[in-house]
């Protein structure tokens, strides 16, 4: 897992790349949580070259879901095939933004 960070004006984005799987769910987590109590409470989670998720990626991702809530913030994620399946699958683009691309991530933004 490979993960980068990048601040796009006063919206964080975190770009994973690879298997967010429970081999690497931890480190992933624990950085997240640090960008949600640093941040201004705009965060875009970009998973578009991740290959392959499992359930411990998607408690990840409702703990970041919550960490922004409780921060009266914004989370949109952008998914591939593969997560997109997966968050459908959980029943969890119930309750997430998801956005196609980081760009109409990021656009979301100026619409709220």
């Amino acid at each position: 897992m490979i993960l980068n960070e990048k601040k796009h004006g006063d919206i964080d984005v975190v770009e994973l790349t690879g298997r967010f799987a429970m081999a690497n769910f931890s480190d992933v987590r624990d950085r997240l949580k640090s960008i949600i109590e640093e941040g201004e409470g705009k965060l875009v989670i970009d998973m578009e070259k991740v290959t392959f998720i499992d359930s411990s990626a998607c408690a990840v991702l409702i703990s970041a879901y919550k960490g922004m809530q409780l921060r009266e913030g914004r989370l949109v994620i952008v998914t591939s095939s593969i997560v997109q399946s997966l968050i459908e699958l959980t029943r969890l683009h119930t309750i997430f933004d998801i956005s196609p691309s980081q760009a109409a991530a990021l656009l979301t933004f100026d619409e709220s």
